[in-house]
């Protein structure tokens, strides 16, 4: 074999290689953008609870509120990470429970947490 035949073969290989590169990079970033989509939607599903809750401490007795409630709970258990779903479940019980108290402390670490995780996972400095 003369040189040029395996300056070919080696360039053949070369373009393989990076067809195979390409192929697993473009995956991953695929997968991570689904994982980003999932995780948006969840943390924002419970944006209009909380925006409701502000407004009128009774929202949670609205049929339509406690829908949007549930969905938002469904969600961080689908998607959540272990501290949102502990956050997630002490204000199921304290509404099960009838305790506000609990139910508003829940509340105050919820909210900033979520937000964090909001810009953490879009990449917003600040």
């Amino acid at each position: 074999m003369e040189v040029k035949d395996w300056i070919t073969i080696a360039s053949a290989f070369i373009i393989a290689i990076g067809w195979f590169v390409t192929g697993y990079l473009n995956r991953v970033k695929d997968v991570a953008q689904k994982r980003l989509e999932y995780r948006l939607k969840t943390l924002e599903a419970f944006l209009p609870v909380w925006f409701a809750i502000v407004n009128d401490n009774a929202a949670l007795l609205q049929p339509e509120i406690l829908a949007q409630f549930e969905d938002a709970r469904r969600k961080f258990h689908l998607y959540g990470y272990k501290d949102e779903n502990e956050l997630m479940d002490q204000l199921v019980l304290a509404i099960g429970n009838k305790k506000p108290e609990e139910f508003t402390t829940a509340l105050r670490k919820l909210v900033p947490l979520v937000r964090s995780r909001i810009r953490d996972e879009l990449k917003i400095n600040a």
